[in-house]
């Protein structure tokens, strides 16, 4: 009788040591790891993204440049020679 009713207070005491822990976690704001794979995913994903942007600027400025450059001279042109391109 005596070993069911140290089970039982065990069992209760288990659990009150499970909500506090439970609670702490809440109120502490503890980030489970998921959170912290899911920050690093998203610097992942954004330095993907800003990879694929910068290599495409850099492919279409090195196939046109001569093109961007004549439009950025005719600009010129026009600005100083009053609307007439040279």
């Amino acid at each position: 009788m005596d070993g069911e009713r140290k089970d039982i207070g065990m069992k209760i005491r288990l659990s009150d040591l499970l909500t506090a822990i439970k609670l702490r976690v809440v109120v502490c704001g503890f980030r489970s790891s998921s959170s912290l794979r899911r920050r690093g995913q998203t610097t992942v994903e954004y330095l993907l993204m800003l990879a694929v942007v910068v290599g495409m600027a850099l492919t279409l400025g090195i196939i046109f440049y001569k093109h961007i450059l004549g439009l950025f001279y005719t600009m010129v042109g026009m600005v100083l020679g009053a609307g007439e391109p040279t």
